[in-house]
């Protein structure tokens, strides 16, 4: 940024030039101590200030970019659990959650059947690998969790006496 030196230089003339300054304030040798003292105190100050301005800029700048890092992020898919082919007694207690994190679509399928004691086969091999994230409550009827998971996981289901069969879409 250039700065005009005019007014300043008009005004240190006139300092020079004054002779009638009271009790030799403004002598032509104190008059640029004066002004020198003030002009560099206002530019310190604003220094000051501007590097303030700019290191609190900074640490907003850290702490949004942090949180929203942390926002942005995701839980690792957790490590899948050991595949039991029994029916738990823990998984038929009512009010039970059903909580999946990034597991596959046959996990969750032999999760439910064991919840409700249906049988629920895969018939596409991709399907089976498909992951997905949900939480319901075992409260919920089969029917209504599985329509959510067809919407979220773009396949469809067929019932027929107490097997239910995933296809997938075409």
């Amino acid at each position: 940024m250039k700065t005009n030196d005019d007014p300043i230089d008009k005004l240190l003339d006139r300092l020079i030039a004054s002779t009638r300054s009271p009790r030799g304030k403004f002598s032509a040798e104190n008059s640029w101590k004066i002004l020198e003292s003030r002009l560099f105190a206002r530019r310190i100050k604003r220094r000051f200030w501007l590097r303030t301005a700019s290191a609190a800029a900074v640490v907003l700048l850290c702490v949004a970019s942090w949180a929203a890092y942390h926002a942005l992020s995701f839980e690792p898919a957790s490590p899948a659990p050991a595949v039991s082919t029994e029916t738990s007694p823990a998984a038929t207690v009512p009010g039970e959650v059903l909580v999946f994190r990034q597991q596959p679509l046959e996990e969750i399928a032999l999760r439910l059947s064991q919840t409700f004691h249906r049988t629920i086969r895969i018939d596409d091999d991709s399907l089976r690998n498909y992951r997905m994230t949900a939480t319901f409550d075992s409260d919920e009827s089969l029917t209504v969790i599985l329509d959510l998971l067809k919407e979220a996981g773009k396949f469809d289901y067929e019932e027929s006496n107490d097997t239910i069969v995933i296809t997938k879409l075409n």
